[in-house]
């Protein structure tokens, strides 16, 4: 293991596979366009029923003359793209040694290849008559471990199951790793593939058919890497992660949302000696139902700064209405989103992203590369 580095953590290049299109460029005109994704998908469950969810458009799930290809489900095949488009975007080449370039990716897996699999191991003649070469898709890091294989990074592999907030564990991970000297760059992002499975699921978490909002699909990546090391490689960063925060509530025990994420908020900016004034930005989760109101009114605390004009506006994006629930990406969109809210330069002024869900809260504070 290398020494330990007190090089801070930067995002030096990003891309996003979504509902907007593939690429960081499909990404930014859907985010300035304000283009609702969510879109009519035709249901087998519910033959006559469309649902309504955020699926990416027109995909390219093709790679010919490889073997083993086949048996990729469409999770693999979506993060082996989005890994491809950030890679596009650095020439092909992240400057590194293969050893020296990891990946941390968040997602739920794919809900679709695990009951397929299970279906399988009863409906067959015998439980062993299943194909073994769709057993590893079942694996919740089948999608990032296919992704360091076909691209040669043969660093750090990790994968992330932390619900909506996966996205922003994934930037907290990949920070670890670099100041431990683990790796010299990562990819780091989450995503997520559409299902009828995955409906099927969120349905009975939010209490029955048809409860559960519009699913999305795709995922965002970032390319973290020190500061010195982008320095070092000719690479211009769009931001410093200065810090990220997460916790737990318990309802039973009187905790809520709202109290959660104040608390996480307020610890973050005061360890990174953070002003709220000085925050242009927050890019929420827009969570359903009561939660939106508690995000909402623990952010309102938090800017409700002395002095200040009760109700004062502060620019606020938030994305769920427009492209579905991400579910471990929708955390990655919102990052995505605080990079490409003015245009693909680096940030100019701090940015919050919050996500908040039963349970569990998060926040990352992303700040411009002078700091």
């Amino acid at each position: 293991m290398r020494p330990i580095t007190a090089g801070r953590p930067v995002i030096t290049a990003w891309s996003a596979l979504s509902p907007w299109g593939e690429g960081a460029a499909a990404f930014r005109e859907g985010l300035d366009t304000g283009w609702e994704a969510v879109t009519l998908v035709d249901s087998h469950h519910w033959p006559g029923t469309p649902v309504r969810a955020g699926i990416v458009p027109g995909v390219r799930m093709e790679y010919a003359g490889t073997r083993g290809v086949r048996s990729l489900d469409r999770l693999t095949r979506l993060t082996l793209l989005l890994s491809g488009l950030l890679l596009d975007e650095l020439g092909g080449s992240t400057g590194t040694e293969p050893e020296d370039t990891g990946m941390v990716f968040a997602t739920s897996g794919s809900a679709k290849s695990g009951l397929d699999f299970t279906t399988a191991s009863y409906a067959e003649a015998k439980p062993f008559h299943v194909d073994p070469a769709r057993f590893p898709s079942t694996a919740a890091n089948c999608a990032s471990s296919r992704s360091a294989i076909w691209y040669g990074l043969k660093g750090p592999n990790t994968t992330l199951t932390g619900g909506d907030a996966g996205g922003l564990l994934a930037l907290a991970q990949a920070a670890r790793l670099l100041g431990q000297g683990r790796a010299e760059v990562l990819l780091a992002g989450a995503g997520e593939e559409y299902s009828e499975d995955r409906v099927l699921l969120e349905d009975a978490l939010h209490g029955g058919p048809g409860q559960a909002p519009p699913l999305a699909e795709g995922g965002a990546l970032f390319l973290m890497e020190t500061a010195e090391g982008a320095a070092a490689r000719g690479r211009t960063p769009l931001a410093v992660l200065r810090g990220s925060r997460f916790r737990a509530y318990h309802r039973q025990r009187g905790g809520s949302a709202a109290g959660a994420l104040l608390r996480c908020v307020t610890d973050l900016l005061g360890d990174t000696g953070t002003d709220a004034a000085d925050i242009v930005l927050t890019v929420c989760s827009e969570p359903a139902g009561p939660l939106a109101e508690e995000e909402a009114a623990a952010l309102a605390e938090v800017f409700a700064r002395p002095g200040a004009e009760a109700g004062a506006p502060r620019r606020r994006i938030a994305l769920r209405h427009r492209m579905g629930h991400g579910g471990s990406a929708a955390s990655a969109f919102q990052t995505a989103a605080a990079l490409g809210a003015d245009g693909n330069g680096p940030l100019r002024a701090p940015v919050l992203v919050t996500s908040v869900e039963e349970g569990r809260v998060a926040a990352v504070l992303l700040g411009p590369p002078t700091d």
